[in-house]
C-alpha cells in the first residue's frame, strides 16, 4: 500500500505548493509512482507549479461524485508525476452528497495504486480537511512554516488542532542562513515552540516565484539550493538518513598552514 502525505498549515503564503510540486516531481524521478491532488478547491495553484495550467484535468471531486471513473482521470505528465487538479468552481454545499465511506473507498483505491499520493491542502485546511482526518489512512503530515512570528504561531496552533498530530513533520522553508540575525527565530527554537519533530529545512531561493511562474519545481532545477534540500527531505521521507542541514548550510573553507 502506498502512502498519503498531507501538506498543510493554518497560514497561507508559507510556500505548500511549491513544496508540494517539487516533492512530486523529485518523488517521481526517484521511481516513485506518485500522485499530486490539488485541494485547494475552487482557487487551486498546483497545476501552475506542475506546469499543467493549460491542460483539461479531472479533479477530486470529479472521481468523488462519480462524474469521472479513477481508471479514466490518472494520466502521468511528461514529468512523470499524476496530477488531480482542483475545480475552478466550488460551493461547500458540493460535499453534501459525500459521505466519509465514500471518501475512504477513493483514498484506499489511490493507495493500492500509488505509491505517494501528496494532497496540497489550502490554508487551515479547508473543507475537506475533516474528511482526511476522520479517515484514518493519513501517513505523514508536513506542516510548513515560515520563520516569521506569526507563521511559527500558526504552525504551533495548527500543531495543536491536528487530530494525528504524531504524523506530523515540519517543514521549514524560505530559511535565510547567509546571516544569524536573518530570522527571528532559530531552527531549534522553532521546534520547541511547534512541539513537531523537523523533517526539512528549505533555504529561501529568489527565483523561487520565477520557478513558479514558469510552471518549474524547484527540484527540478539543478543549482537550487532549495530544491535539493527539497530532495532531501524525500529521502528523509522514504526513511533515508540525511543530516538536517545537508546542502543548506556552505562549509567554511577552512586555513591550512604548512
Amino acid at each position: 500500500m502506498g502512502e498519503i502525505i498531507v501538506v498543510t498549515s493554518l497560514k497561507g503564503g508559507v510556500g505548500k505548493t511549491v513544496l508540494s510540486s517539487s516533492l512530486s516531481y523529485r518523488l517521481a524521478h526517484l521511481g516513485k509512482r506518485v500522485l499530486a491532488v490539488d485541494m485547494d478547491l475552487g482557487t487551486g495553484g498546483l497545476d501552475i507549479a506542475l506546469g499543467r495550467e493549460d491542460s483539461v484535468i479531472p479533479t477530486f471531486l470529479d472521481i468523488l461524485n462519480g462524474t469521472v471513473r479513477a481508471e479514466d482521470a490518472l494520466f502521468p505528465g511528461d514529468d512523470g508525476v499524476y496530477f488531480l487538479s482542483a475545480p475552478v468552481f466550488f460551493n461547500e454545499s458540493s460535499l453534501d452528497q459525500i459521505s466519509q465511506e465514500k471518501f475512504n473507498s477513493l483514498l484506499d483505491y489511490l493507495k493500492s495504486v500509488f505509491d505517494v499520493v501528496i494532497f496540497d491542502m489550502p490554508a487551515g485546511g479547508g473543507a475537506t480537511f475533516h474528511f482526511f482526518e476522520e479517515s484514518g489512512r493519513i501517513d505523514q503530515i508536513l506542516l510548513v512554516s515560515t520563520a516569521a512570528p506569526t507563521s511559527v504561531r500558526a504552525a504551533e496552533r495548527c500543531a495543536m488542532r491536528l487530530k494525528e498530530a504524531e504524523k506530523a513533520k515540519l517543514v521549514l522553508n524560505s530559511f535565510r542562513v547567509t546571516k544569524p540575525g536573518d530570522n527571528p527565530f532559530g531552527v531549534v527554537e522553532i521546534i520547541q515552540r511547534t512541539s513537531v519533530p523537523i523533517i526539512g529545512v528549505i533555504p529561501f531561493d529568489s527565483g523561487a516565484e520565477k520557478a513558479l511562474a514558469k510552471g518549474m519545481p524547484l527540484s527540478a532545477i539543478p543549482k537550487s539550493a532549495a530544491g535539493k534540500a527539497i530532495g532531501n527531505v524525500c529521502l528523509r521521507l522514504m526513511d533515508e538518513a540525511v543530516p538536517l542541514l545537508d546542502g543548506v548550510m556552505k562549509k567554511k573553507k577552512r586555513m591550512r598552514f604548512y
